[in-house]
């Protein structure tokens, strides 16, 4: 208890969401109830040393196993990752896995990757690590893809196109309509979508 005022004292001395708005669009801006994040405290969670034997880490990898199979369920994915545990590394393994995909169906040559100008901003940077060239698709006035410019570029860069990155729902918070079509548009080019859920 103790420590909760403390960590309240401090927040109180900056702006937060819980004084005004903060419009960045940005993944850190959530609020974490407090009996959310009691139970990463306990030491059967916060102190399983990452290279224990695996048979002292049967309860915690059943758990974690149980909840990838049912995200894979929810979302419709055929498989689930929690590692990294980064955002931005999750970008960048994610990039590499679609980049390693391409290689092994011979089209290692697939390395543009097209970034909305409303992505999370790490977006471009994990793509350029990833060895991928970054070519922006502008944005309607209403801050969604625009799906003209996105077919336009898709097909100009068709024999190339290794990934869209996308950000859902978007930075301002939105889930966009055509989101379905953009993801069919990029898989007739050859791409596959990345979808950067920071602001879920």
């Amino acid at each position: 208890t103790e420590m909760m005022r403390y960590i309240k004292s401090l927040e109180n001395r900056d702006l937060s969401l819980t004084h005004a708005m903060i419009p960045l669009g940005s993944c850190t801006m959530k609020l974490n109830a407090a009996t959310e994040l009691i139970p990463i405290t306990w030491a059967a969670f916060a102190e399983l040393h990452p290279f224990c034997p695996p048979d002292q880490a049967r309860g915690t990898r059943a758990m974690l196993t149980e909840l990838e199979s049912d995200l894979a369920e929810i979302t419709g994915f055929a498989g689930v990752s929690l590692q990294p545990n980064s955002g931005a590394q999750g970008e960048f393994a994610g990039l590499m896995v679609i980049r390693a995909y391409h290689a092994s169906r011979g089209e290692s040559h697939r390395d543009v990757c097209l970034i909305p100008n409303s992505a999370h901003g790490t977006n471009p940077a994990s793509a350029v690590m990833a060895g991928m060239k970054v070519v922006v698709v502008g944005c309607d006035k209403h801050g969604n893809i625009d799906v003209n410019d996105l077919k336009e570029k898709a097909e100009l860069h068709s024999e190339r196109l290794g990934a869209l990155m996308i950000t859902y729902p978007s930075t301002h918070g939105v889930f966009e309509s055509s989101v379905l079509d953009v993801t069919s548009m990029i898989h007739a080019h050859g791409g596959q979508v990345y979808m950067d859920g920071a602001n879920m």
